[in-house]
């Protein structure tokens, strides 16, 4: 109980630190499962480096992401249908898509990849993601609009991107490298 307290006070007072340290952990910890669970390395195969960069990408979307759903309060903050819906297809059409495209495109950049090789990566997996996305994220968006607070939204979003980090850094980094044209 104690540590919802101090989260609490923390989101509270320095939102823009909360959601930084929260998704960056977060995504570290989902890069590190893509390598032990998915790519099935052993514990002295763990690429460190990966994991840390990938961590920092998740820096820069925790912020990102707590300014947006502030944005999407805009549109209204009742949890009718209609309102809850119209921020799910904007949250699914507009952020998804771009910040998806951006975690790949990032990923690869830190990996050291050129354009080239990260055309061929998005090529080869940005629909697959964001096929796989909209089969998840609007139920999560519509739990996360109707019940959640916003002050927790970001932390809901990453907790349940556990597994989303997972798979985005092994469709991003993971597996095999498409091929330089």
């Amino acid at each position: 109980m104690a540590y919802f307290k101090w989260y609490r006070y923390c989101s509270n007072i320095y939102p823009v630190r909360t959601n930084l340290v929260q998704t960056g952990l977060l995504f570290g910890f989902g890069d590190f499962m893509a390598q032990i669970a998915v790519e099935k390395r052993k514990p002295n195969e763990i690429d460190w480096l990966r994991t840390v960069r990938y961590a920092s990408i998740g820096c820069a979307v925790g912020p990102t992401l707590g300014m947006w759903y502030k944005t999407l309060d805009k549109l209204g903050t009742k949890n009718t249908i209609p309102l809850v819906t119209k921020k799910i297809l904007v949250d699914q059409l507009i952020a998804s898509p771009i910040v998806n495209g951006a975690v790949m495109i990032m990923s690869r950049v830190f990996s050291g990849d050129e354009w080239p090789q990260i055309q061929n990566k998005l090529e080869d997996n940005y629909v697959k993601v964001m096929l796989t996305s909209y089969l998840i994220w609007p139920a999560v968006q519509a739990f996360n609009f109707t019940i959640v607070p916003q002050q927790y939204r970001v932390l809901t979003v990453q907790l349940v991107s556990l597994a989303w980090n997972t798979y985005l850094s092994y469709m991003s980094v993971g597996g095999e490298k498409s091929e330089q044209t």
